[in-house]
């Protein structure tokens, strides 16, 4: 939440002459990465936006558009160590020379929350070994670092600007709930951008906006953890709608690593697994990069052995110390020793089984578009975007496009694992790209108008000035699935209750179910809630005038004292 500012700056994270760049932090479950472009290159050409292509995973020479998203911290003053590949390779050689006791390692943190419904700023979360640290300070610590590297980045570039000049733009998943978005916000802030030069995109939009002008289509924003999924309709360059309101799944990459895990389980138990992650943790990630770079270029080749390098030695130890035989033997004892074949440190699995550890993550990804499909009133939406890391693979493209052989596939004309990032880019540029969106759930507030024995609940009833009132009855001001225009405003009127009343209470719920009657109805959850001091309170009734201003990502509120014409604000994450 964020008071005190004026509403339209915040919505879109400043305007004016003062903002000399746009930088995009697109904070993903398996990799991260940023994108910039000052504003004179975009006036030139928009599509001239600058990403760091330098990450190097170290021993393995892999060349990544973007790092992992984790990160290494110090355990006696819980500060920031590193950040990405760099944290992997450090972990790996505090590992070997045992004092892994005296740091936290977070990996894949980011699907806590999609995972979580109890989430806040003091929540905590455990890194790869059971130790805790608050949620926020790990995620502001992972955005500080990236935020600090590109800082670094556009220096060695010989650019030098202001903190001030500089307006971020931080990607979300679009079907993430209000509290997730505004947890974001908040560990954004606390890594030190200012709340003032930040605005929130969503990545299905962000994607869309980067890609060509075409009619209307479903953007599939397939990443490591989740599948985002939505519908626009993009009349031109600069007027993008929304079709339908995004919704996914858990079913990205990580669900096909944990497959491939599952296998390695399956034949050499989980405690050797697990053991191999915490004792060899540089063979256990070489053996996780080695697997990457096969998920992104598996496809239907006439090739039927699968060749990759494994930690051959290491999980030999492991295997003996154990399970008492060689990986070799277990191999040979295991349900795939017909699929499974080893040469030296390589391993040869039948490609058969290497895409079999695809199927759920392609199933559900079918069930997705299919259920977001059937949502979509157009009956002409005849093109899928592909977008986020995971749509570069083979296997997950054709899986697509056996299950709707009807439809045009589409991939951004550059990587598309940057479509996200760069067209969060040109979001902050011009944020009105965006003309309207679709809500994804009901919102309405909380009143105790007077108790009605025919439709109020008896356990309900409270007594008040002028009669029993009916407590915590909740009252729709903005329907789910309604098209609403950008900056599309409701106006809602508040009044004191009590005499005097020092205040006006101003509670915001939000529910996708239908026909809400109180707001601690089961799944009717609170978005936010803020007071309006009435000032001189008497015995008269004193009114409170509150504006929602819909259709943003972010839901800005703005209430005004009728009497005195006090006005306060207050911004929201919303489930777009």
């Amino acid at each position: 939440m964020a008071t005190g500012d004026t509403e339209s700056e915040l919505a879109i994270g400043g305007t004016g002459s003062d903002i000399l760049m746009v930088a995009a932090i697109d904070f993903g479950t398996t990799y991260s990465g940023y994108a910039y472009s000052l504003k004179g290159d975009y006036e030139k050409d928009k599509l001239n936006i600058h990403a760091n292509q330098a990450w190097n995973s170290g021993g393995k020479s892999l060349l990544s558009l973007k790092t992992p998203t984790c990160i290494l911290m110090n355990k006696a003053n819980k500060e920031f160590e590193s950040f990405g590949y760099e944290a992997e390779n450090a972990y790996a050689d505090i590992v070997i020379d045992d004092e892994a006791d005296k740091y936290y390692f977070f990996d894949r943190f980011k699907m806590i929350l999609y995972t979580r419904e109890d989430i806040s700023t003091n929540m905590e979360i455990e890194d790869i070994r059971g130790n805790s640290l608050p949620a926020i300070d790990v995620f502001a610590a992972a955005i500080g670092a990236l935020r600090q590297h590109m800082m670094d980045h556009v220096k060695n570039q010989r650019v030098n600007l202001q903190p001030n000049e500089i307006k971020w733009v931080l990607t979300v998943p679009a079907m993430w709930t209000d509290k997730a978005k505004e947890f974001m916000r908040e560990s954004a802030e606390k890594a030190g951008i200012r709340k003032d030069r930040l605005v929130i995109a969503l990545e299905p939009e962000a994607a869309s906006i980067y890609s060509d002008d075409g009619s209307k289509y479903l953007v599939i924003d397939i990443g490591g953890g989740t599948v985002d999924i939505t519908a626009h309709h993009k009349v031109c360059e600069d007027d993008l709608q929304e079709l339908c309101s995004a919704s996914g799944g858990a079913c990205g990459g990580t669900t096909v690593d944990r497959e491939f895990l599952n296998l390695f389980e399956n034949i050499v138990q989980e405690r050797v697994m697990e053991t191999l992650a915490k004792e060899s943790t540089a063979s256990y990630l070489d053996l996780l990069r080695e697997f990457e770079t096969v998920k992104r270029t598996i496809s239907s080749t006439k090739r039927q052995k699968i060749n990759f390098t494994i930690p051959f030695t290491d999980l030999t130890a492991h295997c003996l110390r154990f399970l008492e035989k060689e990986f070799k033997n277990a191999v040979e004892d295991s349900e795939y020793r017909n699929q499974i074949t080893l040469a030296g440190d390589k391993m040869r699995m039948d490609k058969d089984l290497m895409k079999s550890l695809f199927d759920a993550s392609c199933s559900n990804i079918v069930k997705e578009i299919k259920s977001v499909l059937q949502r979509v009133r157009s009956t002409d939406l005849k093109t899928f975007l592909l977008v986020g890391g995971f749509s570069e693979c083979p296997i997950i493209q054709d899986a697509i496009k056996q299950a709707f052989p009807d439809v045009q596939i589409l991939i951004p004309r550059h990587d598309p694992g940057l479509a996200v990032v760069k067209g969060a880019v040109l979001f902050g540029h011009k944020p009105d790209f965006i003309t309207s969106r679709i809500t994804r759930c009901t919102y309405g507030r909380r009143i105790r108008p007077i108790f009605d024995e025919s439709k109020h609940d008896e356990s309900k009833r409270v007594g008040g000035d002028g009669g029993d009132r009916c407590r915590n009855v909740f009252e729709e001001f903005m329907g789910k699935d309604k098209k609403v225009q950008v900056d599309e405003v409701v106006k809602v009127e508040y009044h004191t209750v009590m005499n005097p009343q020092s205040s006006v209470s101003v509670a915001i719920y939000y529910t996708y179910k239908d026909n809400a009657l109180y707001v601690d109805d089961e799944g009717c959850k609170k978005l936010g809630e803020f007071s309006v001091p009435i000032p001189d309170p008497t015995g008269e009734r004193r009114y409170v005038d509150v504006e929602f201003k819909f259709g943003g990502t972010e839901l800005e509120v703005t209430a005004t004292e009728r009497k005195t014409g006090e006005v306060m604000q207050y911004n929201y994450s919303l489930l777009n």
